[in-house]
């Protein structure tokens, strides 16, 4: 017996918005600018950020969302892509509650985040990477260690109006074992990769 696939995915999309927080013919063109700011159109798909961030997501199994993970709120828009663990593409259901996903979201809001306050808030991660690509890491923890496993609290990197996250957790919120390899300093690194393709 196995937990079907659209219920896998709403455990695992409950689990991480209790954070809170090759390129397709015809796909729209990414702006060039370092400061412009994409439209939702122009937002990479899911499977060109998975092909951008091989081997890091190898394994993983891409979650097949209506509108391609993407929305439009009233102050927000964006597009938000989740892979599944290899626990939670067996047939085994004894292996599937111990498994999970990761999950990258691209936000765009209406106007850009107040660095100095984050940062008397002690929510910024100092790195040299983000800095260089003119924008600030906000750890809402106040304790990542870039070492460790990523969680579904994961580093935020922040350029302009433009935020890319990433976070991982169990069905149980638990840190999933098969990707322990994937830590806080590379969801930094994939996120500043994903800021490199919409410029």
């Amino acid at each position: 017996m196995s937990i079907p696939l659209s219920v896998q995915f709403v455990l695992l999309s409950l689990a991480l918005a209790a954070s809170g927080c090759s390129e397709e013919e015809g796909s729209a063109s990414i702006p060039k600018a370092a400061n412009a700011v994409p439209t939702l159109e122009q937002l990479p798909k899911c499977e060109r950020i998975a092909a951008r961030l091989t081997p890091l997501l190898d394994g993983l199994a891409l979650v097949d969302q209506d509108d391609g993970g993407r929305y439009d709120n009233v102050t927000v828009y964006g597009i938000s892509c989740s892979w599944l663990s290899r626990e939670m593409q067996s047939g085994d259901i004894s292996q599937q509650v111990k498994g999970g996903g990761l999950s990258i979201a691209i936000s765009i809001d209406e106007t850009p985040s107040d660095e100095q306050m984050l940062r008397k808030l002690g929510m910024v991660h100092d790195d040299a990477r983000a800095e260089d690509i003119g924008g600030f890491v906000v750890d809402v923890s106040k304790r990542m260690e870039p070492s460790a496993q990523l969680g579904i609290i994961g580093p935020q990197v922040v350029v302009g109006r433009v935020t890319v996250t990433a976070t991982a957790a169990g069905i149980a919120l638990q840190k999933v074992e098969s990707m322990e390899y994937i830590t806080n300093d590379q969801a930094i690194e994939a996120a500043i990769a994903i800021h490199r393709m919409l410029r």
